[in-house]
């Protein structure tokens, strides 16, 4: 497996000024903090185009409106780009995000760790700040395990791990065994697709949920200081 992390990704953690006392949340975005779906079917629809959910995935599953065929692979591979490039700053934040990691950021220290391109990171920067949520945004491709890996190599308090997608968080917990893993599902369409690996504990499906979780991490951990 490649654990090389990608250089842009790097210099971002060399950034970082972290407490290593205190603990700290490391976030996904897309559909965690941020409404993908609705805007990336809100981007297809413009296009004559809809995402067909039966299986939880986008390749493939792009069709055309009026016939109900996929698009050719050739168009899939420019859509993305298209769409992070063009919408990242409108996207809606998911309900009560805004408001539960403003709570939480009272005892940790919040850090978005998205996979986005690295030329798109002003734009996540932007819609972040629109919504009340000034956090560091780290950008990033591929697995995450190693990212949050040597974001927490120095770590003593409790880490927690939000992420939408099974194989980051696996790969969270393989590299870095520490984090309390949460896979996050707000919606329901793909709540009753993805599975949650085997490994991960916590199935969450809002803010309120996570944040409860979290708080009661952090009691326990204060309470064995």
């Amino acid at each position: 497996m490649n654990n090389i992390i990608p250089i842009e990704t790097s210099n971002q953690i060399d950034s970082l000024n972290l407490n290593i006392n205190q603990p700290l949340i490391i976030s996904d975005a897309d559909e965690v903090i941020f409404l993908f779906l609705k805007g990336f079917e809100k981007f297809l629809k413009s296009k004559k185009l809809y995402l067909d959910l039966a299986k939880a995935r986008l390749t493939g599953n792009i069709k055309k409106i009026s016939d109900n065929e996929p698009v050719p692979d050739d168009t899939m591979t420019k859509l993305l780009p298209e769409f992070f490039l063009k919408e990242t700053k409108k996207l809606e934040p998911v309900i009560n995000a805004q408001n539960c990691l403003k709570n939480l950021s009272k005892k940790s220290q919040i850090i978005v760790l998205t996979n986005i391109p690295y030329k798109d990171r002003k734009s996540r920067v932007e819609a972040l700040k629109r919504n009340n949520m000034n956090y560091p945004v780290i950008t990033n491709s591929g697995l995450k395990g190693p990212v949050v890996s040597k974001i927490c190599e120095k770590m003593r308090a409790p880490v927690f791990f939000i992420d939408d997608l099974g194989q980051n968080l696996e790969s969270v917990k393989k590299e870095y065994k520490k984090a309390i893993c949460i896979h996050f599902l707000q919606d329901e369409r793909l709540e009753k697709l993805m599975m949650t690996p085997s490994n991960i504990k916590h199935r969450l499906t809002n803010w309120l949920e996570v944040e409860n979780l979290i708080n009661q991490e952090i009691l326990f951990y204060e309470n064995k200081k």
